[in-house]
């Protein structure tokens, strides 16, 4: 009997410690994050990395929707009150943080809600021990990718977040790889190469190494920007955006030259 207890004393403990090698990634976004399935893009290629923790990425998003609002809802804020997720991610609308960079717009009402609610936000995953990044995207142009730059580190040190700026590699990607398009359309949707950038991105500064290139295969559907994506659930859970079942595979031939680009990126600017 006494060989029967230690014996699941044993085994009760190897399963805590598995469960508490994982990392759960809480995402809330837009169609900037759900268009390709950017949670499951993260979870194929944290899958193929070599290391003792495993990742588990979702999202909470809605198409053309800020943060604000997702503060505003209150679901984000119940998942994270949950206390499974260990990282939060903070993707906001379009090119919306370069106003934070500009002092005559920062007092403006959309301004300020989106710095209100990303602080609102980052303390409540302090409460939660969760670390807190805010993910910069692209601009138009150079001018407005540098505001928007810009405003992405304020905020982050205004709120004791890290920044992660994906904007610049992508822009710079689509200026050296003319042959690879990164944007899918006119309102700067990212093409599935963008998207798989972002993700190496991501693991990079979550796992705090880069990601190698190997390929890998993904079964959760490669969602177009005019998704049925709702609000009030984690997108894995919304079958509506099911799929079919599709396999889509990536070859490490894809990923080489978009893992060389992330690893030539200065290190993401962390809030001391």
């Amino acid at each position: 009997m006494k060989r029967w207890f230690l014996l699941l004393m044993l085994l009760g403990c190897s399963c805590a410690q598995a469960a508490a090698t994982g990392v759960g990634v809480l995402m809330v976004g837009n169609s900037l994050s759900y268009v390709n399935n950017l949670p499951a893009l993260f979870n194929a290629l944290a899958d193929k990395q070599a290391g003792e923790r495993s990742y588990h990425a979702d999202l909470i998003a809605a198409p053309g929707g800020s943060i604000a609002e997702r503060w505003q809802d209150g679901f984000a804020a119940r998942e994270i009150a949950g206390g499974r997720w260990q990282v939060l991610v903070l993707q906001e609308r379009g090119g919306l943080l370069a106003c934070v960079a500009k002092p005559e717009q920062r007092n403006a009402p959309e301004c300020a809600a989106s710095v209100s609610a990303h602080r609102k936000f980052a303390g409540l995953a302090a409460e939660h021990h969760m670390r807190v990044i805010v993910l910069g995207t692209w601009g138009p142009d150079a001018i407005w990718q540098s505001q928007l730059s810009r405003g992405l580190r304020l905020l982050a040190d205004k709120i004791g977040a890290e920044a992660l700026d994906t904007g610049p590699p992508v822009r710079a990607y689509a200026e050296t790889h003319a042959q690879t398009p990164m944007y899918s359309d006119a309102i700067l949707h990212p093409a599935l190469d963008a998207s798989l950038l972002m993700a190496a991105e991501l693991y990079r500064s979550i796992a705090g190494q880069p990601a190698q290139a190997s390929t890998f295969e993904t079964s959760a559907p490669i969602l177009p920007a005019r998704a049925l994506v709702v609000a009030d659930k984690l997108l894995s859970a919304q079958t509506q955006l099911v799929g079919d079942g599709t396999i889509t595979r990536f070859d490490a031939g894809r990923l080489q030259p978009l893992l060389a680009a992330v690893a030539a990126e200065p290190e993401p600017h962390h809030h001391d």
